[in-house]
This record gives structure tokens, C-alpha cells and sequence, in this order.
């Protein structure tokens, strides 16, 4: 009885002992895979911060643009940037402030096209010939694109959903819808069907807080189909 005694008594100890030989080559293996992370040790900065890239290589790089950075506050949530379409050699970057269209037929050296000021956050993008589909989600997004944001709690003035810009004429792109949504639009997926060449679908997230229905009726059970609006506008 006293060797099983003892033997109950022992048996936490071998699993602890055999713990750490499992755990032992485990530790070592992360201790050498940080010293062999080229990403450890990185210079901070800016414009000048380290760099390290697995596989990938950094042929073109700009600075922000004016009117997209704030040097005084370089981490201003309202200017980040947010998702990129891209159409030829065209890239439509989009950012919590508007959007911006780099021209990136030289790699190596991206020009910046045109600059749309429109505040309303998230700003996820996408295009489809002559359309331009722009997500919009926070409170102080406008109908009219202007800044300042909206101080009613409800308002008419309030935009939350998605803009479809027409950028036929690039340098000069026309807001010519905007459809309201209910929680607004974090980002979208736009769709063709081959078997429906005349129309376009596009499926909106919306993460952002619910609307009055005194400002958007029934937003509460909204179903809204933006692919209606594009279609008259596309034809």
C-alpha cells in the first residue's frame, strides 16, 4: 500500500518532467525562427521605416498625397486608406476621406491622376466600365460628398450606403447616385453574370449601427437592391 501511495503521489511529477521535454525543443524552435524573422529589429519611422518582404519586391513607392495625410497627426483614422480597384493601368485607392487614382503605367514610379475629397469612411472601391462604386459607412458621411460631417441625429443630409460615380470623363468624376442603406456599407462585392449581360449586382456589408427609420424609412428591415439604380445608369 505504501508503494502505491507513493506511486499516486510521483505520477504528477513525471507528466511535468514529460511536459517539458515536449515543450523544451518547441521554445527553442520559436527562439530561433524570431532570430531568423528578418521582420525583428525593424527601424520605425515614417517615410523612412524598415522594410522586410518574403518573396515580394518593392519596385515603386510614393508619399501621400496632400489633402490625404495630416502631418500633424499622422495617424488620423479620417485620412487611412482602405481597399484598391484596379483597371488597366489605372489603381483607384480608396481611403476614410475619398478616393484617388494613381497612374502606374511606370511601376516604378506611380502619378497620382486625380484626388475626390469625399469624406465618409471606409471608402472600399470598385469599377465596372464607365462606374465607379464607393462604400460609404460612417455617421458623418453626406449626400453632398462636402466635409464637416452632420450634426442632427437625423438628417437628410446623412449618406451612409453606396455612391456610383460616373468616370467617363476620369479627371472630372460626377456623383450620379447614391443609395441609402441601413447600417451603412463597410465594403461590397460587385458581380456580373454572363447569362444577364444587363445588369450588374452589388452585394453591400453594412457593420455600422442601425438607422433611425425617422431618417431612412424602414431601415430596420431594409433590402435595398443597388443593382437597380446602376443599371438605369449603365443602360
Amino acid at each position: 500500500m505504501k508503494f502505491s501511495s507513493l506511486s499516486r503521489r510521483w505520477r504528477p511529477a513525471h507528466r511535468v518532467q514529460l511536459l517539458f521535454v515536449i515543450v523544451s525543443p518547441l521554445i527553442a524552435l520559436t527562439t530561433q525562427s524570431a532570430a531568423q524573422d528578418p521582420r525583428v529589429g525593424l527601424r520605425a519611422g515614417w517615410n523612412d521605416a524598415g522594410q522586410a518582404a518574403k518573396n515580394l519586391e518593392l519596385i515603386g513607392h510614393v508619399d501621400r498625397s496632400a489633402g490625404f495625410v495630416n502631418p500633424a497627426d499622422l495617424g488620423n483614422f479620417g485620412l487611412i486608406n482602405s481597399d484598391i480597384a484596379f483597371r488597366g493601368d489605372l489603381v483607384f485607392q480608396g481611403s476614410f476621406h475619398g478616393f484617388q487614382v494613381w497612374d502606374v503605367s511606370n511601376p516604378s514610379a506611380p502619378k497620382l491622376r486625380m484626388s475626390f475629397p469625399c469624406p465618409g469612411g471606409q471608402g472600399d472601391l470598385s469599377t465596372y466600365k464607365n462606374l465607379l462604386f464607393m462604400s460609404v459607412e460612417e455617421t458623418l458621411g453626406r449626400v453632398d460628398c462636402k466635409g464637416g460631417g452632420v450634426a442632427d441625429t437625423v438628417s437628410k443630409e446623412r449618406f451612409r450606403g453606396v455612391r456610383i460615380f460616373d468616370i467617363t470623363d476620369l479627371d472630372h468624376p460626377k456623383q450620379v447616385a447614391a443609395v441609402q442603406t441601413c447600417r451603412g456599407s463597410h465594403t461590397h462585392t460587385l458581380v456580373t453574370d454572363p447569362k444577364d449581360p444587363k445588369n450588374i449586382y452589388v452585394y453591400v456589408s453594412g457593420t455600422s449601427v442601425v438607422r433611425s427609420p425617422n431618417e431612412l424609412a424602414g431601415a430596420r428591415y431594409q433590402g435595398r437592391v443597388i443593382a437597380e439604380t446602376a443599371k438605369k445608369l449603365h443602360g
